[in-house]
């Protein structure tokens, strides 16, 4: 999907029928795989319209900070040790089952709290700088197929052929996918 903000071509479309042929329509336009995308209110099947060419950088988020949290948990009870010694037979000890236990918890708060943050950016619900783009004519049942464009031109020649497969209402506004 795009990164930056800029014109984006929309077209409303009733069937999958027709916003893939859309899709196919703006894949001929010299337009890259990950400026054109789809946007519906039901789950369409991998490939139907288009496909997210993106790698999915999710789990290894969480993993990452499972492991961060894990080595604060780890460090926290540690030094607690050193700070408040626990005196037996005139020797401090560092007891391993509590370590253990604050070491999990803390290791699954930072995978907790990376799954939420993760969850939020990969859904878009983090972006706060850039205007998305959407119809509110999604929510009845309309497909829409979107193409990030660069120019004047080439937003024109992408509303043509969103117009001449068959799109109910295409128009042109900045944004971002």
């Amino acid at each position: 999907m795009s990164g930056g903000s800029g014109p984006v071509v929309i077209g409303l479309f009733d069937s999958v029928e027709q916003a893939a042929a859309a899709a196919r329509a703006l894949r001929a336009l010299p337009l890259p795989a990950s400026a054109v995308t789809t946007i519906s209110s039901v789950a369409l099947p991998d490939g139907a319209v288009s496909s997210d060419p993106r790698p999915i950088r999710f789990p290894w988020v969480v993993a990452l900070f499972w492991f961060v949290g894990a080595a604060f948990g780890a460090g926290l009870t540690l030094y607690s040790y050193l700070v408040y010694p626990l005196i037996t037979a005139g020797k401090p000890i560092a007891s391993v089952p509590p370590t253990i236990i604050v070491t999990y918890e803390l290791a699954m708060l930072g995978a907790l709290l990376a799954t939420l943050v993760a969850g939020f950016r990969s859904i878009g619900l983090a972006r706060f700088r850039a205007r998305k783009v959407f119809d509110p004519r999604i929510h009845e049942g309309k497909i829409a197929v979107c193409a990030s464009v660069a120019s004047g031109d080439e937003a024109g020649r992408a509303a043509g052929a969103l117009t001449e497969a068959g799109g109910a209402d295409v128009r042109t506004e900045e944004g971002e996918l």
